[in-house]
Formats: structure tokens, C-alpha cells, sequence
């Protein structure tokens, strides 16, 4: 998925996102967000938005001289998905398709990336959510693939809703196949990293790896090896939130193995998918 026009003010909203994590003066974030305005003219617009949204935000933190602004917010989203996991867990025990319920509960937990800069009733917000089924729905066809898969890759998103697809990876478990998660190798806005799965409780039988990059979305050729052995053996891959869907939107139209579980918090994506702003997907491309 290419970026347009509509994609700049978006990076220079990330920018101002990640500085408000901060506790630097408003002068100081005025001078890093003109220092980081000129990198736009020189971004390519045949790569992806969440390609060129890392090389604007990885500036902003060389300027902030902090690794990771979303530290904390990332610590206060995963206590609250923990907060509401026994009654999640439940939600799913009594479902009569536990695993359809869970792959639901996983897009739903996409609400807390909403919830992190502002006020947010995250719970009302996830039950509404739960309410709702898949604007586009390919469940009927990968429950076909997940009967003769082996090993299944999940590629992981945000803080916080790592909680929520703890439940669908032990769920995946259920069906007797080898499940890996795939976090980013370095924090970058406030996606899930080793800390965040090891702080969730996010392993056991579920593998955990790095990615090997410090991407927003999946670029596979700053992955490492490690991470593309396991991709490429993969029989399934769940592929999480909108920046993975826009780093592997294109490889999907081929590779049938991708399954995107993402809501569509962008007008652009949206679009790109043939939904409405904030539907919910589960989807080949």
C-alpha cells in the first residue's frame, strides 16, 4: 500500500503524539517538529506509510534523546487489557465458536491504541466492538486452511492488545498447531516489543521472536533471518493492525497465506479495503 497525500499529516501527528508522551517544553517540541518537517520532501512515495512514518519518528527520538516516549503508555495499556482479561477469558469460554469470539477480542483490543492519548472508556469501547461481526469475513475460509496448518505466525501490534491476542494464540493451540508471535526488535510509537509480551505473560507454548526491526508494519527485508525462517515456514499468517496491513497489503494479493485482523482507523486504509472508517476486518487481501 502506497502512501498519498492525505498520508503527511498523519506523520506530523505521530510526531506530536510521541512528543506529548514527553515532559519537554512546548518550544522544544516546536524546534523537533521543524527539524523533522523537511525529511517529508525527501520520503518516497513508492513506499509505505508506515515505512516513511518510522524514518519521521525515529528522528523525533534521536531530537527527544529518548528510545522509547510511549514507555510508560505502553506499561498503562497493558495493566488496563490485564484489568479486563478474566472477564474476556470468559466472553470466550462460554462462546459457541471460541475461536471466531477470540480473533474478535484480538481486533477489538485495537481500541487502546485510540485510548492512550486521550480520555477513553476502553471497556464500553471493546464490548461495543464484540457487538459488531467483520465488514469483510474470511473466517469460513482460513478455519479450511487452519485444519491442515502446522505452524501459524501471528504478527503482533500494539501494547495492550498483546493481552488480547495472547487469548487467540492459546486459542490457535487448541487446534494442535505451533503458534509463533512476532514482536518489533525495537520500540517505535507504542507497538509491542520483547518487554511488553514478557510483562503479559506472553509465552509458554506460545513461541515469542523478534522481528529484527524497528519498522512500524512488517518490512521484510529489514527482518532478520531468524524472524524470515519463521515466516517463510509458516502455513498461516495473522497479520495485526493497520501498519502490517500496509507494509504486506500488496504481498498478500499473492501470498494467500496472510490473514489481516485489523479495524480501519484511517480514511485511506479504509478505502483500501472497501470499508467504512473503524469497521473490522479479518481478511485476505
Amino acid at each position: 500500500m502506497n502512501v498519498t497525500l492525505e498520508c503527511i499529516p498523519c506523520y506530523i501527528k505521530q510526531t506530536i503524539n510521541t512528543l506529548a508522551q514527553t515532559d519537554i517544553t512546548e518550544e522544544k517540541a516546536r524546534e523537533i517538529i521543524q527539524a523533522t518537517l523537511p525529511l517529508i520532501s525527501n520520503l518516497d512515495p513508492q513506499r509505505t506509510p508506515a515505512e516513511n512514518s518510522t524514518i519521521i519518528l525515529r528522528r523525533a527520538n534521536e531530537l527527544l534523546g529518548i528510545e522509547d516516549p510511549f514507555h510508560k503508555a505502553k506499561k498503562e495499556s497493558n495493566d488496563l487489557a490485564l484489568e479486563l482479561l478474566p472477564q474476556l477469558k470468559e466472553r470466550i469460554r462460554k462462546s459457541t465458536d471460541p475461536l471466531l469470539m477470540s480473533l474478535q477480542i484480538a481486533v477489538a483490543g485495537n481500541i487502546i491504541d485510540m485510548g492512550i492519548l486521550k480520555d477513553f472508556d476502553v471497556e464500553k469501547s471493546i464490548q461495543e466492538a464484540l457487538a459488531k461481526s467483520f465488514t469483510r469475513d474470511d473466517y469460513v475460509s482460513f478455519q479450511q486452511s487452519l485444519n491442515e496448518a502446522q505452524e501459524i505466525l501471528i504478527l503482533g501490534d500494539n501494547s495492550g492488545e498483546i493481552v488480547f491476542d495472547k487469548l487467540l494464540a492459546e486459542q490457535l493451540l487448541e487446534y494442535g498447531v505451533k503458534v509463533t508471535y512476532a514482536v518489533k526488535d525495537q520500540p517505535i510509537l507504542n507497538d509491542a516489543t520483547m518487554e511488553d509480551a514478557a510483562y503479559v505473560g506472553m509465552g509458554g507454548q506460545i513461541r515469542v521472536i523478534s522481528n529484527g526491526s524497528g519498522f512500524l508494519g512488517t518490512i521484510l527485508e529489514d527482518c532478520s533471518p531468524e524472524f524470515l525462517d519463521v515466516y517463510k515456514s509458516a502455513d498461516l499468517v495473522i497479520s495485526k493492525g493497520q501498519a502490517n496491513y500496509e507494509s504486506l497489503e500488496e504481498l498478500g494479493k499473492d501470498d494467500r497465506r496472510l490473514y489481516f485482523l485489523l479495524r480501519a482507523k484511517c480514511e485511506i486504509v479504509a478505502e483500501n479495503l472497501g470499508v467504512k472508517l473503524n469497521e473490522m476486518v479479518f481478511c485476505r487481501s
